[in-house]
């Protein structure tokens, strides 16, 4: 069954370009996989994150569904990975 919540890990602030750590939830406006590059929206600002599951089932974040955020930008991965540049793709 699909669903429009993802799970996400956060870039290294200390290696870029890498993706680590745990993973966190959110509700998603748009069509992503697993691997593409997102902002997320945190409290302590946006963050550069890569989608890491998708289609997860409510169940599993029932706890914290009415505090989950939604990410709505996508980057171009490849000219980021490349480049650094956070240009997001229309959808």
């Amino acid at each position: 069954m699909e669903t429009n919540i993802i799970s996400v890990k956060y870039e290294d602030e200390y290696n870029p370009k890498t993706f680590c750590g745990k993973t966190y939830s959110y509700y998603t406006a748009i069509n992503l996989q697993v691997g593409d590059i997102v902002i997320a929206p945190t409290a302590y600002g946006n963050k550069i994150a890569r989608v890491s599951e998708i289609n997860i089932p409510e169940y599993r974040v029932e706890m914290i569904k009415s505090i989950l955020r939604t990410i709505e930008q996508k980057i171009d991965k490849a000219k980021y990975l490349q480049t650094n540049e956070t240009l997001t793709k229309v959808a």
